[in-house]
């Protein structure tokens, strides 16, 4: 589930979305569909691009897992206990095969912050409260809440123990 501004309404609202962006003018399904992108190239890279101008989303969770170098996975929440808000882009693509519209979304990450800088280099795009009407708004480029969140938001809670292969 994301929260997305309708585009005819406008009004921002919950939606379900599949994770793994298909561009909006991409003549077939491709084979790769980016769950992440980079905030850094967000911009300049033509597969993400229009969705950040034009389709920005908001997906809402409790906590994100990261595994470090070692495999070893890592559960990130904010230290405050509030949910996270990760920033996202959305697109809408008709498949040619089918005719049926599929709506999805690809997350938004940086480098990682002091909190989360030990387990692993990037993390997702944590907006705060105050950003999330500007992020789901017209504005085609709020380039300013393309950072990490300030050390303090974040905090690693638990550590897994590495998971075992079959």
């Amino acid at each position: 589930m994301v929260v997305r501004r309708h585009p005819q309404s406008g009004v921002p609202g919950p939606d379900y979305l599949t994770w793994g962006l298909i561009p909006h003018d991409a003549e077939t399904r491709p084979d790769n569909q980016p769950m992440n992108a980079r905030a850094e190239t967000i911009r300049e890279k033509r597969m993400f691009r229009d969705a950040y101008r034009k389709r920005r989303a908001v997906v809402p969770i409790d906590a994100f897992q990261q595994k470090d170098a070692k495999g070893k996975l890592h559960t990130i929440k904010r230290a405050d206990g509030e949910p996270l808000a990760i920033a996202a882009i959305w697109e809408n693509w008709q498949s040619p095969e089918t005719g049926r519209w599929e709506r999805t979304f690809a997350t938004l990450t940086v480098a990682a912050n002091a909190a989360v800088a030990p387990v692993h280099d990037r993390m997702p795009l944590v907006l705060e409260k105050k950003d999330i009407e500007r992020w789901l708004g017209t504005e085609e480029d709020p380039r300013e809440l393309l950072q990490p969140s300030a050390d303090d938001v974040l905090q690693v809670v638990a550590t897994g123990k590495r998971p075992r292969r079959p």
